[in-house]
């Protein structure tokens, strides 16, 4: 029992340690997974019981949320675990104590302006009905602590419990979402994922702290949060912001498809955010306590170390997008269009996902943020200007061509800052990046519009086949890793 205490309790973590790279990637994997159960539950249950146009605004509302918590609270938690995380390394327990509290007092701040914001907009702007209204508040609430909560544990490198909440939340939310169903309450249909985002959040919330820190300290993180809040809403709020524009010019049918899709996309979307949130950390560690060379190795082993990983996860998933879509949403026809949005949406997400550039000027000098600010400003807007433009022809379409254009220019250009800055040898990487993607797309080509079974596998089995080979250099060191894990 007091092994669960500490585990679902600890206290601060004082020490100028982290847990190993392969650790920490391993359970932060792992928390997303379990925590995405719960959106991917959500369009599950909701669009084959209550249908698209239900899904729609279900997903129009979380949609809301998502994009609202990364204009502050999101921000506030990354600026909790990057300062908390330098605290440990000077070893000044004061200062992290503070830091927790001052952090939490600035999202809270603006939680509460967000969560009536949410209401107006979802009210007279998408003219929601009154119970997805109120749940839109409830959930930007909710849903600031649980991102917020999360950047004071991994800043406090407390990962397994990170963890361990995400499976309770999870747990809880799919729960009483399923309850909710069965009871007809289609009123509460959000307040399940409201409930467990709470339940997530509220044993962790910083105390007031006796300890202070200065002006300047405080100002520091308040621009962090500034220009960090600017990075996210241009990093990962396009995706939610190409539902909301869509809605403008398709039919509810379409937004329907379109939130199918990105129901499937948006828990892969999360592991970017929750990925640099956990990474960070140890870079800014490590950068206050001066240790170059070991930022320089650790920025490298965590590029090789995604690439490797998630490139064959989401090549694997665009070319089996069909038969996803027929599995999820129980051979429904209707929800098999949205396989060409789910394609494109899958190729966005992980060029979002290879984001060692950005924890490495996310976590160490102050201008880094400004720079990653700046790029997916550029992202955002490009992606944005695609939308609107092709809009009017493509439809639907045009929402995730948007979003995909936006992507690739704000992982590129982070990419080629850090590549030059600290002289990385990436060329190798890039190149392999590139041979990835053409691979997948070829097999696409092959493929073809319709789904074949055996034409799928073998296509699939060349694919992951070539790329082990290409890959060889840094996958020998992840198995023999693995295997080490399980021989003791």
């Amino acid at each position: 029992m007091s092994r669960l205490r500490s585990i679902l309790f600890p206290p601060p973590n004082h020490a100028n340690t982290d847990n190993p790279l392969g650790s920490a990637f391993a359970l932060t994997v792992v928390a997303v997974f379990v925590q995405g159960l719960s959106r991917f539950g959500y369009s599950v249950l909701v669009g084959n019981l209550l249908g698209q146009e239900a899904l729609a605004d279900v997903n129009l509302t979380i949609s809301l949320a998502l994009f609202l918590v990364l204009l502050w609270p999101q921000a506030s938690g990354t600026a909790a675990s990057k300062f908390i995380a330098m605290a440990r390394g000077r070893q000044d327990p004061d200062a992290q104590a503070a830091t927790a509290s001052f952090t939490a007092t600035s999202a809270s701040a603006g939680m509460a302006l967000l969560s009536v914001s949410a209401v107006l907009y979802a009210a007279f702007v998408l003219e929601l009905p009154g119970a997805y209204t109120v749940s839109a508040g409830l959930l930007v609430l909710s849903l600031s602590a649980y991102n917020f909560v999360r950047g004071v544990r991994t800043g406090n490198n407390q990962f397994v419990t990170t963890t361990a909440w995400d499976t309770i939340s999870s747990f809880l939310t799919l729960t009483l979402l399923l309850l909710v169903l069965l009871a007809g309450w289609h009123w509460v249909l959000l307040l399940p994922l409201i409930t467990g985002y709470a339940v997530y959040a509220l044993p962790a919330w910083p105390r007031r702290s006796r300890a202070r820190l200065d002006p300047a300290q405080r100002r520091e993180i308040l621009v962090f949060t500034a220009w960090g809040s600017a990075h996210l809403v241009a990093a990962t709020g396009l995706m939610q912001l190409s539902l909301v524009i869509g809605d403008g010019f398709a039919t509810k049918a379409e937004v329907g498809l379109y939130a199918a899709a990105v129901s499937l996309a948006t828990p892969a979307s999360m592991l970017s955010g929750a990925m640099l949130t956990a990474l960070s950390p140890s870079v800014a560690r490590m950068y206050a306590a001066g240790d170059t060379g070991g930022l320089t190795r650790q920025v490298d082993t965590i590029l090789r170390t995604m690439v490797t990983v998630f490139l064959p996860v989401f090549g694997v998933g665009a070319l089996w997008a069909e038969p996803v879509l027929r599995l999820v949403y129980f051979g429904d026809p209707d929800f098999v269009d949205a396989e060409p949005l789910l394609v494109l949406l899958f190729l966005a997400v992980s060029a979002t996902s290879f984001n060692a550039a950005n924890a490495r000027l996310n976590g160490t000098e102050p201008w880094g943020i400004k720079v990653l600010a700046a790029a997916n400003g550029l992202g955002l807007a490009v992606g944005v200007c695609t939308m609107l433009l092709l809009g009017p022809e493509l439809g639907i379409v045009a929402s995730a061509v948007g979003y995909l254009v936006g992507s690739l220019i704000s992982a590129v250009l982070p990419l080629l800052v850090v590549w030059r800055l600290d002289r990385m040898r990436w060329g190798g990487i890039v190149l392999r990046i590139v041979v990835g993607y053409g691979l997948v797309l070829a097999g696409l080509q092959v493929l073809g519009p319709q789904f074949r079974l055996l034409p799928a596998l073998a296509v699939t089995a060349v694919f992951l086949a070539v790329w082990a080979g290409l890959s060889a250099r840094d996958l020998r060191p992840m198995v023999r890793a693995v295997g080490g894990r399980f021989r003791r």
